[in-house]
């Protein structure tokens, strides 16, 4: 034991786009194991995919970013957890900057 009162955690790989569902016995795996240890929601952090990118200026790009983000807020729904830690992404340099 470590003490610890609260946990970060991928709900997938995040260095890839598609990942297989959730299983049922793996979501109550999972929340039997967050009571046994006493993590409610409000102390597990979970980290979206390093590929996600809302920002993307291309079409493309954009949506398969746009996919893999809800993919992830339904992951978190899944397991019963209220937040997720996501960057908003980047234009690329590819939108002039005004102003």
């Amino acid at each position: 034991e470590i003490g610890a009162t609260a946990f970060a955690l991928f709900t997938k790989n995040q260095r890839q786009w598609v990942a297989k569902p959730l299983t049922e016995k793996s979501i109550e795996k999972f929340k039997e194991a967050c009571e046994e240890y006493s993590f409610g929601a409000g102390q597990i952090l979970p980290h979206d995919s390093y590929l996600i990118n809302l920002g993307h200026p291309d079409k493309e790009p954009l949506e398969k970013s746009r996919n893999a983000f809800l993919d992830e807020m339904q992951r978190c729904e899944q397991l019963g957890i209220d937040r997720l830690n996501f960057h908003p992404g980047s234009h690329l340099n590819k939108i002039e900057e005004s102003g």
